[in-house]
């Protein structure tokens, strides 16, 4: 049965190629925006978590603290937090003196004026603004502790910027959805109407409507994928050429790939489902 819908779909479309061909390339004009769009998102995204994984929160210590002390702290930190690393005075003098590189200058700074420090590779739920802005806040009443700082002011526009993408990915998929529903819709109905002749002379025979309605659903379902796919390509030779010419960017993974048509393709269905039920009454009546 589905093998005769399949057919019923395919013959559909070489019949009315050219507004099947034009239904293909206005999906793929807008699947190929939301693919670049969905793209930069991955990528971004990427480089967010890339960029927060390396988020710490540094806490500078009293001189008086003593190895016991600090030793209990860190464990207590690494329980609460996260990989706490102690950075000793002379450790720190080596960083800045290897980050400064002029040898003049820092035989004018004199002796070391730099305090020990730890260094806490902050669990993954912690890293985000107000988590961090928390655990400063409580990591500073611990006794042992001069000072904590975390960047506060970057962390927080780390956070509105993945935030924004996020708001960016979503409106584009939705204009794009739009698109899908307004370009499916009217070829359907176009199609429908173009075989009105059929289409009446299988309700008359006792035809139902899901059964007449089938054969154009699976047509809007092959159109879409065949659309996803081109789509696909173009973005990858997009991202191709890109990579060749300024920077690398990363195509999107299989996963991400797989749901982008999958997400095209229940979206084209159920387009078709709610075109047709409206088409069909139309030409019914």
């Amino acid at each position: 049965m589905h093998l005769f819908f399949v057919r019923e779909a395919w013959r559909s479309f070489r019949q009315h190629r050219g507004l099947g061909m034009t239904a293909i390339f206005s999906l793929t004009a807008a699947l190929t925006l939301c693919g670049l769009f969905v793209l930069l998102s991955h990528n971004a995204d990427s480089a967010l978590r890339l960029i927060g994984d390396r988020r710490e929160m540094v806490i500078y210590l009293k001189d008086d603290t003593s190895e016991t002390r600090r030793a209990a702290l860190i464990e207590s930190l690494t329980r609460l937090y996260g990989t706490t690393t102690y950075v000793s005075k002379e450790q720190a003098w080596k960083e800045f003196s290897a980050q400064v590189g002029d040898p003049v200058l820092l035989e004018a700074v004199g002796t070391n004026p730099l305090p020990s420090s730890l260094r806490v590779h902050l669990r993954p739920e912690l890293l985000n603004a107000s988590s961090m802005e928390e655990a400063a806040r409580q990591v500073a009443q611990f006794t042992e502790v001069e000072d904590v700082r975390y960047g506060a002011e970057w962390v927080r526009r780390l956070d509105e910027l993945g935030a924004g993408l996020r708001r960016g990915t979503l409106a584009i998929g939705v204009l794009v959805a739009l698109a899908i529903v307004f370009v499916i819709y009217n070829t359907l109905r176009l199609t429908v109407l173009a075989r009105r002749q059929q289409v009446e002379i299988m309700s008359r025979l006792g035809a139902t409507d899901r059964f007449i309605a089938t054969p154009f659903v699976f047509e809007a379902v092959i159109e879409a994928l065949a659309a996803g796919l081109l789509a696909l390509v173009v973005v990858y030779a997009l991202d191709r050429a890109f990579s060749m010419q300024v920077v690398h960017v990363a195509f999107l993974p299989l996963m991400w790939s797989g749901g982008f048509l999958v997400a095209t393709l229940l979206l084209a269905w159920i387009t078709a489902q709610i075109a047709l039920s409206r088409v069909l009454r139309s030409v019914g009546a």
